[in-house]
């Protein structure tokens, strides 16, 4: 996609009439936009519960920041699940 159609960079902000349980009341930030790739994007006002500190523990990875560990993970990627 030429870079004046790409959505990448940009925030995705759900209409009030948005009945879809996973968008409604969503703000998004479009982390990719392309027809190779498709979309990819991260809910930015919709945490989950849980840390960056218990993602890297449960991969067996070490954080190189403690203010890093405590960030909460936000809610994103493909829209389809295969």
């Amino acid at each position: 996609m030429s870079g004046e159609n790409s959505l990448t960079n940009h925030l995705l902000v759900a209409m009030p009439s948005l009945a879809d349980p996973e968008f409604s009341q969503t703000v998004t930030l479009v982390c990719e936009h392309g027809l190779d790739k498709g979309a990819l994007g991260i809910v930015i006002n919709k945490p989950l519960p849980m840390t960056l500190g218990e993602v890297f523990e449960q991969m067996s990875l070490e954080s190189a920041s403690t203010e890093l560990s405590g960030r909460a993970v936000l809610r994103g990627g493909p829209v389809h699940r295969d």
